[in-house]
């Protein structure tokens, strides 16, 4: 077996580096949340949430489940959540009057900006581990990827 073989069958491929940096950050955003004014937002809400973020005009149900990768059924629950808990709300989609979006509320807005704030934070801790360039060459890779893939399942 060469050597090339045997270190390509040693240590965690790609996939399982990204599964395991994303618990990690995961575990350190519950402790954030439980301490945050935010405890009624689970980390899963960010498939809304962020998607969200990005469209101040709001979005409809079935774009923000393609956004996040998951069901229209899982992010109407995810909304129904949000929504009881004062983060969105539901208007009316201005481009057809048989739908709706949901949007952030004043509250979810301001989760949004405190919630980037400690995912800001998280990147500055990365970069004093392992460098600025590093991280933002990270990122670089990262959105190239994120491109790729979305253009590809398009």
């Amino acid at each position: 077996m060469s050597s090339t073989t045997s270190k390509s069958n040693r240590g965690p491929l790609l996939g399982a580096l990204l599964r395991i940096i994303y618990q990690a950050n995961n575990e350190k955003l519950e402790r954030w949340l439980a301490t945050s004014g935010f405890d009624n937002i689970q980390p899963a809400h960010s498939a809304a949430i962020q998607p969200l973020w990005d469209a101040p005009e709001g979005a409809r149900i079935t774009t923000l489940a393609r956004a996040a990768r998951i069901t229209k059924q899982s992010m109407s629950a995810l909304v129904d959540q949000l929504e009881s808990a004062g983060y969105v709300e539901r208007v009316a989609d201005p481009d057809d009057a048989r739908a709706t979006r949901v949007s952030l509320t004043a509250r979810g807005r301001a989760f949004g900006r405190a919630v980037r704030a400690f995912g800001r934070s998280l990147e500055a801790e990365w970069a004093e581990r392992i460098g600025t360039e590093r991280v933002e060459e990270l990122r670089a890779t990262l959105e190239l990827l994120r491109s790729s893939v979305v253009r590809d399942d398009a």
